[in-house]
């Protein structure tokens, strides 16, 4: 009885008012379905257009992480190539090899000069005379050279230096005529100078 009570106020209201209230609630709805479709088109809209710039983002993240692996590589590339100018030259087992097998039997007497206060030019020095003497040639220092750049060929024959130049290049070894004058009277000479830079020219 009490319910009955308490909900009988909420129907003593005249039909005039009842009708305001039903349009202003019918108005209401309206309102709110048409707010609802703006809502939606409004995170429909923006939402593609976040997805764009989201896109875009990758997109610049992308290209600026292939930027800096391409950065990355060439820097590598770079320091390869340092190291490879810094490094000494050797002769390599496989150079030793062909030119042993291509100077074997023939009795060449030659002078190895060699530029002395240059240590990369001493070790070098070195291993050609190592390979030289195991070919079966003879072979004479002299160390007074103060500047001289590569490794070139000068005095004896002409077939002498052309046996030698070709047996040098097959074995991979940048030996070089040269038309200067051997200062050992004219024999044959196997000039080792200080290492030359990547542009030198000849």
């Amino acid at each position: 009885m009490k319910s009955h009570w308490l909900l009988r106020p909420m129907f003593n209201i005249t039909q005039s008012l009842a009708d305001t209230i039903f349009s202003w609630a019918n108005i209401l709805l309206v309102i709110g379905a048409v707010l609802a479709l703006i809502g939606t088109a409004g995170v429909v809209w923006s939402g593609g257009i976040r997805e764009k710039f989201a896109d875009e983002r990758i997109s610049a993240n992308e290209a600026e992480t292939a930027k800096a692996k391409a950065e990355t590589a060439e820097a590598k590339l770079e320091q390869e190539r340092l190291k490879a100018q810094m490094a000494w030259r050797r002769v390599s087992l496989e150079q030793a090899q062909r030119l042993v097998s291509a100077l074997q039997g023939k009795p060449f007497k030659l002078w190895l000069t060699f530029v002395g206060d240059d240590p990369e030019s001493t070790v070098y020095r070195e291993d050609i005379n190592e390979v030289l003497t195991a070919a079966g040639l003879e072979t004479t220092f002299y160390s007074g050279y103060v500047r001289a750049v590569g490794l070139t060929i000068k005095g004896g024959s002409q077939v002498q230096r052309s046996q030698l130049l070709q047996a040098f290049h097959s074995a991979g070894l940048p030996l070089i005529e040269s038309n200067e004058q051997s200062m050992m009277s004219g024999a044959l000479e196997i000039l080792v100078g200080t290492k030359p830079p990547p542009d030198f020219q000849n």
